[in-house]
């Protein structure tokens, strides 16, 4: 299947049994049925006539694979650096989290966002350095208007995927605004999750301290 998918791209039955590590009779048999364009035949004799042709294919493939490796290297050192973080590394993480992300003008401690990382991670914060609970905390989902009949579903994922079971999710809230933009897989948009304390006023007060304190620092 893949030989046969690379062939309707237009590549040669010889650069595919190469990549795919199988002879060019293989390959042939595998794709005889396969068609191709006028510009692709073209495009194959112009390959055929370059002598440097394999050679650069090799060596952007080489180069490739450097960047790939370097890419995953730094990321894992980078991984490494950060470890595991003490209860005074994940206060302090915390409160920069909050100083970019959390609400500042309400009467109650809390953030927003789409993305599950920062979601985990606030959660954590609030419970390891601050003693709150589940029972504390007050979920509620934004989804465009568009996505309603999805609204189950969305909430489904949220649940399962911070363990926190639906009943303490409050009643979702949509965003008028009609999209443009179609997404290729609008599945996999699970709207934006607002996360608030409840009874937080003096706990806010003193986030605005934290705050202070790293702006300190900051100069």
């Amino acid at each position: 299947m893949k030989a046969r998918e690379m062939r309707r791209k237009g590549e040669s039955v010889t650069e595919i049994a190469k990549k795919l590590g199988v002879s060019s009779s293989t390959t042939s048999l595998w794709c005889r049925d396969i068609k191709l364009s006028q510009k692709q035949i073209k495009e194959l004799e112009r390959h055929s006539r370059d002598p440097n042709y394999g050679m650069r294919l090799a060596n952007a493939l080489a180069q490739q694979k450097v960047r790939k490796d370097k890419t995953y290297k730094l990321h894992q050192e980078g991984k490494v650096e950060v470890g595991k973080l003490s209860k005074r590394e994940l206060f302090i993480a915390g409160v920069a989290l909050y100083w970019g992300e959390g609400f500042k003008k309400d009467s109650q401690a809390g953030l927003a966002s789409m993305d599950a990382g920062i979601i985990h991670f606030f959660i954590r914060w609030l419970k390891v350095c601050f003693g709150y609970k589940n029972e504390d905390l007050i979920f509620r989902l934004t989804l465009n208007i568009s996505h309603k009949p999805r609204v189950g579903e969305v909430q489904e994922y949220w649940s399962k995927l911070l363990g926190i079971p639906t009943a303490y999710f409050q009643k979702p809230f949509f965003q008028v605004t009609t999209w443009k933009k179609v997404y290729e897989n609008p599945g996999n948009y699970h709207g934006v999750l607002r996360i608030k304390v409840r009874k937080s006023t003096d706990f806010l007060r003193k986030i605005d301290g934290f705050l202070d304190g790293l702006r300190t620092n900051a100069r």
